[in-house]
């Protein structure tokens, strides 16, 4: 456990974010332990200065990811984590989250490769799949183009896709993110997804290169900080 809380010290404080890199830990919480953990996150972080970027707290909800919440820092190459902490307020934050933590998980990076849309915080209902590509340029072409011209359907909703850069969850290469607002409008977009977009949805099946779908779970974010 000391080596992974210190693991945890050293990527926490070298974490950036600008929409283009990202770090994430996997965590289970002690039973009844997730108010306190959102209090410690939001006393810890709600006067923060980071250089790019910021950090958010996750529910992991439905699908089939084991783990009951992450932690996801994003930030810029090269302008990385807070610039007003000393070593021992880290140290001190990560000894006291730890006391609500039954275990720690696996943690990954990577990046992002497209985006559009609104911040996640304002869609906290976050659909993620984790893919394994035989052609990621091609995928990207596809993906882009579907986004675009599902445009008017998604609305403000983010869409993301990018890389596994270290870790490889379930064997997958890349990810692909939906934000909404709740269960009820990510069911709602299926729908029209698949009563307006059928020809675009075939098209990009076609298109993509070749997929596999490793994984497929909701998050929920129940807090953010900074530039997100």
């Amino acid at each position: 456990m000391k080596n992974r809380l210190l693991f945890f010290l050293i990527l926490f404080t070298t974490i950036s974010y600008a929409q283009n890199t990202f770090r994430l830990w996997h965590f289970n919480a002690k039973d009844g332990a997730e108010a306190a953990i959102g209090e410690l996150m939001t006393k810890h972080n709600e006067n923060a200065k980071f250089k790019s970027g910021g950090i958010q707290i996750e529910r992991i909800s439905y699908g089939d990811n084991v783990w009951t919440h992450r932690v996801v820092a994003f930030g810029e190459v090269g302008k990385i984590g807070r610039s007003d902490l000393k070593e021992f307020q880290q140290e001190l934050f990560l000894e006291r989250l730890n006391n609500y933590v039954e275990e720690w998980g696996p943690s990954y990076a990577g990046r992002f490769l497209s985006y559009v849309g609104g911040q996640p915080k304002d869609f906290p209902f976050v659909q993620i799949y984790d893919l394994e590509l035989k052609d990621p340029d091609a995928f990207k072409k596809a993906h882009d183009k579907f986004v675009s011209k599902a445009s008017k359907i998604i609305g403000d909703r983010p869409i993301g896709f990018g890389t596994y850069d270290i870790g490889s969850p379930g064997g997958a290469t890349h990810w692909v993110v939906i934000g909404s607002s709740g269960f009820s409008d990510l069911i709602s977009q299926k729908q029209l997804w698949e009563d307006n977009l059928s020809k675009e949805a075939t098209e990009w099946a076609q298109t993509n290169g070749g997929v596999e779908f490793k994984s497929n779970f909701i998050i929920q974010v129940l807090a953010a900080f900074g530039s997100l």
